[in-house]
């Protein structure tokens, strides 16, 4: 879709009560909103905001230099909003003060595109695990359904088979809308998505980036530990993931039954807002409307169940490995019956759904061990992980994992006593260093070993080698799990300059999912990829 009329943003400005002299003309020129000085071009608007990591008042005359043709400048007096000034480098640029940009920009963002998103039924899906899936398994079950759906989130942003790389899980208010006002062009290449599934991080909740009543349907998959070097504590954490809740009869929210933190907000849930309820345990059938797994069987080729609800009961049977793949499973199909699909459709809608790119991703080859690719880098990730190999491993458990540099140290005991909780074989290995010693962070984690010195315990920093080292070793029966990279195609390690002091971190290319692949074309004639993987 073309790019909006520069000159819109007078009206949008009039909104927020900043009025604009007759000699700011805009007037030919087409152009999007950034608050990112790099993606600026000639005719775009520059909002220089006071962000958590950069202050985007120091960029001013770089985006003027790019072709920015108004500047929009957050302030922090409340006296100076609207106030005006000329650039000092092109007099025809007008810099114009805007109180609180940061909070209003979302509000701002959507009115410069026309609200596109209004158009189009938002799904918001929030959770420490299980978004992406989540997401992606319902993106494919209503593209099948013939209601095209584009998805936003950490494997990218788009149709599910071009999906575009995005800085963050959930983009920013200008980015974010640029992507709606694309799916909402039925002039595009990939024509017009009547529904968008979107992965919304904590993060972007408490920055207020996105706020609940964006989204048509709210879902909130689990709680655990994770980004506490960000939000401080659990409940802060879970007090940021509550956020996407409107908490009225706007929305309908759709819950997972069986999550500790979800129970304290059943307990006092608005009457006002509608509630779908999704569980593996048979109490939650004396709820209104709810879906429950019920008959649980695990098999070579994935999973099956009856699928026990308030509109009536249908056998399932899903491709996918383990049961929390079960819990987002049902997540989804919560959306698909909120919008009147009817219960005998679901069965061949779930069969044909593929396993989501580095998510319990499987490949196996005949006489070999086999491997599964999987994103888990959380505690309680790894352990349903674990858990989750364990249901379809019939020899040995094998599992090659790290921790994150600059990130939450916390967690690194928490994930060596899941991996030797759970797994026969445990090899220790970098997971984005990032400005940390890889061998420092390998030290922390084997400080929370019951018995370090175990023979079943190894360390190799290298991570190409250890994938290899662990599926050479590995056999027919056995099966490796490939713990933290998952979908990403980069490990990000320290940037030092030339005296070896660290500067910064850069990204190196990795693909894991690449490097399993070629293991088994040197091994096999033929490598059985992703759910046809025989177990």
């Amino acid at each position: 879709m073309p790019k909006p009329a520069t000159q819109n943003i007078i009206t949008c400005l009039a909104q927020f009560s900043i009025g604009t002299p007759d000699s700011i003309n805009l007037s030919g020129f087409c152009g999007d909103l950034h608050n990112d000085s790099r993606a600026i071009v000639e005719g775009d608007i520059f909002c220089a905001i006071i962000g958590h990591d950069q202050d985007g008042r120091q960029y001013i005359e770089q985006a003027i230099k790019q072709g920015a043709k108004l500047v929009l400048v957050e302030c922090e007096n409340k006296t100076e909003h609207g106030d005006l000034s000329f650039a000092s480098s092109d007099s025809k640029v007008a810099i114009v003060k805007f109180y609180q940009l940061n909070q209003c920009l979302f509000s701002l963002t959507k009115s410069y595109y026309h609200a596109p998103q209004d158009n189009m039924t938002l799904v918001g899906i929030t959770g420490t695990n299980g978004k992406t899936t989540t997401s992606q398994l319902l993106a494919q079950m209503l593209s099948a359904d013939d209601k095209p759906c584009a998805v936003i989130g950490t494997n990218g942003a788009g149709p599910l088979d071009d999906l575009q790389p995005l800085e963050n899980t959930t983009p920013g208010a200008c980015e974010l809308h640029q992507l709606f006002n694309r799916f909402n062009d039925e002039h595009s290449h990939y024509g017009k998505f009547s529904y968008v599934a979107m992965e919304v991080s904590s993060h972007a909740l408490s920055q207020r980036r996105v706020q609940a009543d964006l989204f048509d349907i709210a879902v909130f998959t689990n709680l655990s530990r994770d980004h506490l070097d960000y939000h401080g504590s659990m409940v802060s954490y879970g007090e940021a993931k509550k956020q996407i809740f409107s908490t009225d009869s706007k929305q309908i929210a759709v819950v997972n039954f069986d999550d500790e933190q979800a129970q304290k907000w059943l307990k006092n849930w608005p009457e006002q807002q509608t509630l779908w309820l999704y569980s593996r345990e048979k109490v939650i059938t004396n709820h209104k409307t709810f879906v429950l797994a019920k008959g649980i069987k695990h098999h070579v080729h994935g999973v099956s169940f009856t699928l026990v609800s308030h509109l009536g009961n249908i056998d399932i049977n899903s491709p996918l490995l383990g049961d929390f793949n079960i819990d987002n499973l049902l997540a989804a199909i919560c959306v698909l019956l909120i919008q009147g699909i009817p219960l005998s459709e679901l069965p061949n809608l779930v069969t044909q759904v593929n396993a989501i790119a580095g998510r319990m991703e499987a490949t196996s080859a005949k006489n070999l061990a086999t491997a599964v690719v999987d994103y888990a880098h959380t505690p309680d990730a790894l352990e349903k992980a674990l858990k989750a190999c364990r249901q379809h491993c019939s020899g040995e458990l094998y599992v090659v994992f790290g921790c994150g540099g600059d990130r939450d140290k916390g967690k690194r005991a928490l994930m060596a006593q899941a991996a030797e909780q759970y797994a026969d074989y445990l090899v220790v290995t970098n997971d984005n260093p990032r400005s940390e010693d890889a061998q420092l962070i390998a030290n922390d984690i084997v400080a929370g070993f019951t018995d370090p010195d175990a023979e079943q315990i190894t360390i190799i920093l290298e991570r190409e080698q250890a994938v290899l080292n662990t599926l050479n070793k590995a056999k027919r029966g056995d099966i490796v799990l490939l713990a933290g990279k998952g979908h990403e195609d980069y490990v990000i390690v320290a940037k030092h300059d030339e005296q070896g002091v660290v500067i910064g971190t850069q990204k190196l290319a990795y693909n894991e999912r690449l490097v399993v692949k070629g293991f088994y074309q040197k091994y096999a004639n033929l490598a059985t990829l992703s759910n046809e993987a025989t177990l």
